[in-house]
């Protein structure tokens, strides 16, 4: 079951990584789906990195990897918009905002094709921006989005600058977001046979999944600080004698197993220590005990003691230690690609982020030459989908009528659930009062009162689900959940390998039940693997797939990251391929087993680590907020308090435009200076220089001077800034929903914007078993009496 999508046509015209991994997860679903390339090619030909170190345009692995198993063609205006009017899904975002086909024959070929579905991605998106261009650009993204005002080179170092991730975080969650509204636009499409527009924003998208940040302005009015604020530990890099290692102490019994793994020492006993609060307001002294006492374990001591007594720790991965890592081997995560170019060449990359029925993913198809596909031989006959019907009525939501059971905890699997709820499902949060959530007893709290119902970590992630309390402990709880997962299109959990099945509840004991069901389970690792048994955080996540060591300053790192993010990208991940799943089985009424592991959905998303490697034996340039294509690129300081503009030169025009503004004309002939290769060679020299001149001004009125001259520039902006921000407001990016207990307040919705299909946030996040009786009422016929009797024995708290 690997090809839900088969049949399903997409039509990639643009250049960005947006678009492209957009395409790769949509490739990756079984859709044919087809590249145009302009002139000479993709940006990501010549972006390498290339196979042997030797620069190629059809060596590249970052093509090779993006692009594997696609068609590429040549762009002509005649065969593209031929293309586009046989396709079933039309994407479209390029770096400089003009595209291959205009905005008037897009509106030509959705009239003369009411099925088509059209996808825009863009730094800002096309709603509240004017007439465009409407570009692409990561770093400008960011730096809207308020990442950039949290996430930092360091967490200890007194001036910290702001810090991107290597491997454009805003492209690939906005790809995410564009292929999760396709799939609801898929689903809508079976049911009335009628398309829509879709317009995905780069800035939503990271604003969507900044952690806490947003939600605590939200609820409390502060600002998260840029070197972040961590409420729980021990957590960080510790040096051993022979290496260096993070670990990640979250809940008071880790941190009683981390002592009783040294011996129980005496400072163990110290009373400041025995809660989390108390650990957080003495970080500093507990700091030194802790460093003390690790120092004296090799790293593969104390790993093997992590281990056993379950500690969350691990090494930091380089590039190359992860293509060495047995696990991935185990697992056949890095599966080769072949250069179509270069027959019999290949090099390893992520493999699809998922896996359905549990077998291991086949094989993707070559990267395709430049060209080698002809437009008139591709798709020779129209799209074959529905006729559309009349329309009538108010149009449901995608996933109206699907039922979810949502058995997740934390982030990542609240976060997948809740995009089923935005397109529509029915979903049910199983919870008990017996052992909270864990995020419900999390700050930050509404108004700094602390309450379950108060927090907005859990109410960020859980909004438009129904909750429902089942004491799973009791026998009769278990019976419930049994009876609510015969209902149900979907269950859906993220406990350790193999515990839904230790409750009872195994794929096949599912499939006993519901002969129609979607089982998903999320790990950290995976179900089969050395390391299947692992504890993972999302920290843990970036050490092992090389985030943290391909992030930091300049020619620095590893970095311990401010804001880890693979809880996201794990949920978002999983929720595509829970809703390519389901798109399956509604068609064939037959069960599917969905397994996705977090550490393979960010290897898919950031590949940068794993290509450099399998490329040219290598690590990853550490660059900083620099680019390959672009110079100067980067955040520079500003008058005032922590104020940075970020800057985001595109070319050699741009740089002449540039030096105008800054007052150094004669910059633009500068030998130094006067091609982008010259400029990258020489960044600290143009960087010391760009300084000088954003030192004198705020943010806004650096980046409205440069803008004024088209060059890309953004303020880099607090999450307050972003919560007022008017382009998110005109797409209604936070919506105001009242809450059963705190009442109204805005939380961030969804990325992108729909022209048809009802797919956000319904209601707000539910407190803690506000629906058990409504719910289990409705959908499994329980009296008041026997509702009452449930009660009274402990059963639905």
């Amino acid at each position: 079951m690997e090809t839900p999508l088969a049949g399903v046509r997409v039509l990639e015209t643009g250049d960005t990584i947006a678009l492209a991994y957009a395409g790769r997860l949509l490739a990756d679903l079984g859709a044919e789906v087809v590249t145009v390339e302009e002139g000479t090619g993709s940006p990501l030909r010549a972006l390498g990195p290339f196979a042997g170190g030797v620069p190629d345009t059809e060596r590249s692995a970052s093509f090779a990897y993006f692009h594997a198993g696609k068609h590429s063609v040549r762009h002509t205006t005649a065969d593209t918009l031929a293309l586009a009017a046989r396709s079933d899904v039309l994407l479209r975002s390029t770096r400089d905002g003009h595209e291959s086909i205009a905005d008037a024959d897009v509106a030509r070929l959705r009239a003369e094709d009411p099925g088509l579905v059209v996808v825009d991605v863009s730094s800002f998106g096309r709603i509240g921006t004017g007439s465009g261009p409407h570009g692409s650009d990561d770093l400008l993204a960011l730096a809207a989005a308020g990442l950039l005002s949290v996430n930092s080179t360091s967490l200890t170092e007194p001036d910290p600058d702001p810090l991107r991730y290597r491997g454009e975080l805003s492209a690939v969650h906005a790809a995410c977001g564009a292929v999760i509204a396709v799939l609801g636009a898929l689903f809508e499409r079976r049911r009335s046979g009628r398309g829509q527009r879709i317009d995905v924003s780069q800035q939503a998208a990271v604003a969507s999944v900044l952690a806490t940040a947003v939600s605590r302005y939200a609820y409390t009015g502060q600002l998260p600080v840029r070197q972040g604020n961590r409420s729980v530990g021990p957590w960080g890099f510790y040096e051993l004698r022979d290496g260096r290692m993070l670990m990640q102490i979250t809940r008071d019994e880790e941190f009683r197993r981390f002592l009783h793994l040294l011996g129980d020492p005496d400072w163990g006993e110290i009373e400041l220590f025995h809660t989390t609060a108390g650990r957080d307001e003495n970080a500093d002294v507990l700091d030194v005990f802790v460093r003390e006492a690790l120092a004296e374990f090799t790293l593969t001591e104390f790993l093997d003691l992590a281990h056993t007594h379950r500690i969350p720790a691990c090494p930091i991965h380089g590039a190359r230690d992860i293509l060495e890592w047995d696990h991935l081997a185990a697992r056949s995560s890095l599966p080769p690609v072949e250069f179509g170019a270069a027959p019999g060449e290949t090099v390893p990359v992520p493999g699809r982020p998922w896996r359905f029925g549990g077998a291991v993913p086949p094989a993707r198809g070559p990267a395709p030459a430049l060209g080698s596909s002809e437009a008139n031989a591709l798709w020779s006959t129209p799209a074959d989908r529905p006729e559309p019907t009349a329309d009538d009525g108010p149009v449901p939501a995608p996933l109206a009528g699907v039922r979810v059971v949502d058995l997740t905890v934390v982030w990542a699997g609240p976060f997948s659930a809740m995009q089923l709820a935005h397109l529509g499902a029915d979903v049910l949060k199983v919870e008990t009062s017996t052992r909270l959530e864990t995020t419900r007893g999390l700050g930050p709290y509404a108004d700094e009162i602390v309450g379950r119902d108060r927090s907005g970590y859990f109410n960020q992630n859980n909004q438009g689900k129904r909750s429902v309390a089942l004491n799973l402990k009791t026998e009769r709880g278990r019976e419930l959940l049994h009876d609510l997962i015969a209902t149900a299109d979907v269950v859906i959990d993220n406990m350790s390998s193999g515990a839904l099945g230790r409750m009872g509840f195994p794929f096949e004991r599912l499939v006993e039940i519901n002969p129609r069901i979607v089982a998903v389970s999320m790990t950290g690792f995976g179900e089969s693997g050395p390391y299947s048994d692992h504890t993972a955080y999302g920290s843990l996540i970036d050490a092992l797939v090389g985030t943290a060591t391909s992030n930091g300053s300049v020619r620095g790192g590893p970095t311990d990251l401010v804001m880890s993010l693979p809880d996201p990208m794990a949920g978002i991940t999983t929720a595509i391929a829970t809703l390519g799943a389901l798109y399956r089985a509604r068609a064939t009424g037959e069960p599917v087993r969905v397994e996705t592991a977090m550490f393979e959905a960010c290897l898919a998303a950031f590949p940068w680590p794993v290509l450099f490697a399998g490329a040219t034996g290598g690590e990853v340039p550490v660059i900083g907020n620099r680019d390959e294509a672009r110079s100067p690129h980067g955040t520079f300081r500003c008058r005032g308090e922590d104020a940075w503009v970020a800057l985001s030169v595109a070319d050699d025009a741009a740089f002449a435009a540039l030096s105008d503004v800054i007052g150094e004309p004669g910059l633009a002939d500068d030998p130094r200076f006067a091609t982008l290769a010259a400029r990258r060679l020489h960044e600290d020299a143009l960087e010391g220089i760009v300084s000088a001149w954003t030192a004198g001004r705020t943010p806004t009125e650096a980046a409205e001077a440069l803008q004024a001259k088209g060059i890309g520039a953004e303020a880099v902006l607090t999450v307050g800034e972003v919560h007022a921000h008017p382009v998110l407001a005109a797409r209604g990016f936070l919506p105001e929903l009242t809450h059963s207990v705190i009442g109204p307040r805005r939380l961030p919705s969804v990325p992108w914007v729909t022209d048809r299909s009802p797919m956000a946030p319904r209601s707000a996040a539910p407190a803690l078993g506000e629906h058990t009786r409504e719910v289990l009422a409705e959908v499994l016929g329980l009296s008041e009496e026997q509702l009452d009797e449930l009660e009274r024995a402990g059963v639905t708290v």
